[in-house]
């Protein structure tokens, strides 16, 4: 385990843990262990980071009635507004028999819009000895909205960016910027659905568009375009799952470029 979940497992162990946190890295296995670490060290009846007592056993085993791992059910693609409106009607009792209610959302990219709007509402306003742990590999994934209330951690290293991709990428978006005209776009949704992991070539396109809405990258299209079409993507990119097509989607979040 690596220093970062180390410090959020002392962290917690303090009652002093952020009451979202995004573990984010390439082993999705890495990740688990890192979440069922901090739940061991919020619920711990001897206030260890997670040794052999009860509590820690319980949580090990996925049978603490204090710590819920949410996951994509066996016959669906997405996690569904109805799971998260389970959990949110659970997040607001106390706990059961530990210190703190804590959710494991495994994967957080694999919600339903409707699954990170109902669980936006949650973060902005958190219930007090509550944790949500969200669980990617890629970030990107996620609404803004969700990320600028969660504290990001990275486990296990981050997955470099693909810097002949993201050359492109801008190049494109400086086209439309400079000539205001679709052809760009059109170009730009058909070299990100061309590539061979589609859904990490979108969530790096979300990626740049928040980068250059942040001025990191001077293309010159206006603030609010950017954000809106950054979230289009993030949340089009869901769809992926359920065999749609991936240049449609991306056409109808670059769309926002124009919409705003």
């Amino acid at each position: 385990m690596n220093d970062a979940v180390t410090l959020l497992a002392d962290t917690a162990k303090r009652g002093e843990l952020h009451h979202a946190i995004i573990l984010h890295g390439p082993s999705p296995d890495g990740l688990r262990q890192a979440a069922i670490r901090i739940a061991k060290a919020l619920n711990c009846v001897n206030g260890t980071w997670g040794d052999d007592c009860l509590a820690c056993q319980r949580i090990e085993r996925n049978i603490h009635p204090d710590v819920h791992v949410i996951e994509v059910g066996s016959e669906r693609k997405m996690i569904s507004v109805e799971q998260i409106r389970d959990l949110l009607s659970s997040a607001v009792l106390r706990p059961y028999e530990g210190r703190n209610k804590v959710f494991i959302i495994d994967p957080a990219d694999a919600l339903s819009p409707g699954g990170s709007n109902s669980l936006l509402k949650t973060l902005e306003e958190p219930t007090r000895d509550t944790a949500f742990i969200l669980l990617t590999r890629s970030p990107e994934l996620l609404l803004p909205t969700i990320r600028s209330r969660s504290q990001s951690i990275y486990v296990g290293g981050e997955v470099p960016r693909d810097e002949e991709l993201e050359a492109e990428i801008v190049a494109l978006l400086q086209e439309f910027a400079n000539k205001k005209e679709s052809a760009a776009l059109l170009a730009l949704a058909t070299l990100i659905a061309d590539q061979d992991d589609v859904n990490n070539a979108m969530a790096l396109l979300a990626e740049i568009l928040c980068d250059v809405a942040a001025g990191r990258i001077d293309v010159a299209i206006p603030r609010e375009k950017l954000l809106a079409a950054a979230d289009a993507i993030v949340v089009n990119t869901r769809w992926l799952v359920v065999n749609a097509d991936p240049r449609m989607l991306i056409e109808h979040g670059l769309a926002a470029l124009f919409d705003v």
